[in-house]
């Protein structure tokens, strides 16, 4: 079996490319992925609008309304093949296309070609060919063409761009335009995971971005159904919508301004005010009393979103498999559901990935709160007296702060001695990349990214560089997943596929790198002025369809 990633040549790949800090803040670890919300404050909202109209006085499904929104998640650049931040992926779906696109709702099984008008079109095992849309135009009113993907695709694929998404286009040996809108794709080996990968390919221009940097930044040129008309980086983004759009999405808000408001109360206020007429990332705390206000619509979507303890697999006390598996048995996570998230999450005892999903593999050991096992193994390992010092980062995010001292207080009952660091996240990372710490309590939201096959989200988090460099996970049990994953992504029988993942995910539950405590779902709240709006199960706003 051919392994994609070789462990020092990736490595040094992502020390070149990006720092430590910024790979661990976006990849997957739950550090803003994929995100722990940012540090930026919220910024002045507009005026509020009377409850009636839209936020311009326009009459509701006027195609010249206005829509503003209120996000939890900053962003930095909006190139959309090296972010992973959720609040970069969840504007980037307004302003480019994907070859193909997954359903946005639960239960996210439907893949549908969007740049692509068809499948991938097999040619032979390894090689294949992807037909494009004729009528794809960019904002800079240049036609997309099949060059524009082949350097979308190069783009991810070269070491100096420092794409996070590298690792799931190793098997794709070349790709090259046959026609001025078809696009011909050879893999290394066979896969029939193609498609699923290609929805992290958002059509970019070439001429643009090889034009002005700037493109890659606050003037982005993509083909989907809004511009942007300004950026102030990490804050706001306004748009207007773009008048030939041609893709399948229905959009009829003239102006989409989506502002980042880190702070959830000002969100809740911003929405009880007419400020925003949408919120993501409602606080568990306040979901309730909107539900009870007039003229305000609030539900939960599951996903996965994820709330986990980050263990330093490398050193003591947690290089011994059974003190991180005596953590969580000692964590009681019911109680947690109810006082941190009001009963808006589910715990997650049963493994790495939802239950729900259709590669879901039940493990042989299922965690539970049981403080007794948890002094067992502990005693097992050497600590029968107690008295192991661990040094606990925990980010000061309203639902993780609301946990610490239950966590804290469960792990002192078994025999810890937490030292708990809190703070802002960024100034928590240096900790992870130095590798001074034990313990950091994370989440993530890996399906923000477009994908949710199971061989997805376990690449994302459990191979190559983080569990090497931040999880500081270093044993055989490592390779045997990475072997695993490679299997499943290269195998042609669904059933070795399944027994690969099946396989992963059993070595994950009971290793342990990186526990899974909560599935929390993904609260939104909006104005009852939109007609036919959904929430989703990840950050963003979908309005396909939507009108008001």
């Amino acid at each position: 079996m051919t392994r994609f990633t070789n462990d020092d040549g990736f490595a040094a790949l992502w020390s070149d490319a990006l720092s430590r800090r910024q790979l661990l803040r976006a990849a997957g670890v739950g550090l803003a992925v994929v995100g722990l919300g940012g540090t930026v404050g919220a910024c002045t909202a507009e005026a509020p609008a009377g409850d009636n109209a839209g936020e311009g006085g326009n009459s509701p499904g006027s195609t010249s309304a206005q829509l503003r929104t209120a996000m939890a998640n900053t962003f930095s650049d909006l190139d959309p093949t090296t972010a992973s931040a959720v609040g970069t992926i969840a504007i980037n779906r307004f302003v480019y296309e994907s070859l193909y696109r997954l359903d946005p709702f639960p239960p996210r099984a439907e893949l549908s070609p969007e740049l692509a008008t068809e499948l991938p079109r097999e040619v032979d095992p390894t090689t294949y060919r992807i037909p494009l849309r004729t009528d794809a135009v960019f904002h800079d009113g240049t036609a997309l063409t099949a060059d524009d993907i082949v350097f979308t695709i190069e783009r991810i694929k070269d070491p100096a761009a420092g794409s996070l998404f590298a690792r799931f286009f190793e098997i794709v040996q070349s790709v090259q335009a046959v026609g001025e809108h078809e696009v011909e794709i050879i893999l290394t080996q066979p896969t029939t995971l193609l498609a699923q990968r290609l929805v992290l390919v958002k059509g970019m221009s070439r001429r643009a971005i090889e034009s002005s940097p700037e493109a890659l930044t606050v003037t982005p040129v993509g083909t989907g159904p809004y511009r942007v008309a300004s950026v102030v980086s990490g804050q706001e983004v306004s748009m207007t919508l773009f008048e030939d759009y041609t893709g399948p999405a229905s959009v009829s808000f003239h102006e989409l301004t989506v502002n980042v408001t880190v702070d959830g109360n000002a969100r809740v206020s911003g929405l009880r005010s007419g400020q925003t007429r949408v919120i993501e990332d409602v606080p568990s705390s306040s979901f309730e009393s909107l539900a009870a206000t007039d003229g305000i619509e609030v539900e939960g979507a599951t996903g996965d979103h994820q709330t986990g303890l980050l263990f330093h697999c490398g050193k003591p006390p947690f290089d011994d498999v059974r003190v991180r598996q005596a953590v969580l048995f000692a964590i009681d996570r019911d109680t947690i559901t109810q006082t941190s998230f009001f009963g808006h999450a589910t715990p997650a005892w049963d493994g790495v990935i939802t239950p729900d999903n259709p590669e879901y593999a039940a493990p042989d050991l299922v965690y539970r709160y049981d403080p007794e096992h948890a002094r067992t193994l502990l005693a097992e390992a050497g600590y029968a007296a107690g008295g192991v010092p661990i040094d606990f980062l925990a980010g000061n995010l309203e639902f993780l702060a609301s946990q610490t001292p239950i966590i804290e207080e469960n792990l002192r009952a078994v025999g810890f001695e937490p030292n708990v660091i809190p703070g802002e996240l960024e100034s928590l990372y240096s900790r992870v990349t130095e590798g001074t710490y034990n313990l950091f309590l994370i989440k993530s939201d890996t399906a923000a990214l477009g994908a949710t096959d199971a061989e997805f989200l376990l690449r994302w988090s459990f191979y190559g560089s983080l569990p090497r460099e931040f999880l500081y996970w270093n044993t055989p049990e490592r390779d045997r997943v990475e072997q695993l994953l490679d299997l499943a992504l290269t195998t042609a029988d669904a059933a070795e596929r399944s027994t690969a993942l099946a396989e992963a995910q059993n070595i994950l539950q009971t290793q342990a790198p990186l526990g899974r405590l909560h599935r929390a779902d993904y609260l939104t709240g909006w104005s009852s002025t939109l007609q036919g709006f959904r929430p989703l199960p990840t950050s963003g706003v979908e309005l396909d369809g939507v009108t008001g």
